[in-house]
């Protein structure tokens, strides 16, 4: 009987731990896909205007830059556009879905703006953002 005792704690601490690992993998994609999507942008900045490529960032779908990207919600599917509905409006874990990326600017006016901002809404409910500095790109 002790046996089975000492099983049913080790099988009780061994599932806690797995699920703590779950919740640190899947946002590790989150931050992933935040890199993916900044190296995008910087290397789009190399060659067009940040107008230009904030319209790329813009265009939902497989033409735009979050299309093309490929990169995937851990709690979903294909993640093909930008969550953000202004160029300077952060989105929180209660107006986006868990594990999305966005991507702003450092300034709601496109013309005052010098660089893109990019993070990731945190898998878990208590957590707002993957990062706590957000990246950037910038010309």
């Amino acid at each position: 009987m002790v046996v089975v005792a000492i099983i049913g704690v080790l099988a009780l601490l061994g599932l806690r731990l797995y699920t703590g690992q779950q919740e640190k993998a899947k946002n590790a994609i989150v931050k992933a896909n935040c890199g993916t999507i900044q190296t995008l942008i910087q290397a789009e900045l190399a060659d067009n205007s940040l107008s230009d490529v904030w319209a790329d960032v813009e265009t939902a779908g497989a033409a735009g830059l979050f299309g093309r990207s490929g990169i995937h919600n851990p709690l979903g599917g294909a993640q093909t556009d930008n969550i953000v509905t202004g160029a300077a409006t952060r989105p929180t874990a209660s107006t986006a879905n868990d594990g999305e990326v966005y991507v702003m600017l450092d300034n709601a006016t496109i013309a005052n703006a010098t660089h893109f901002v990019v993070n990731g809404i945190a898998t878990n409910a208590t957590d707002n953002v993957v990062f706590d500095t957000d990246l950037t790109a910038r010309r």
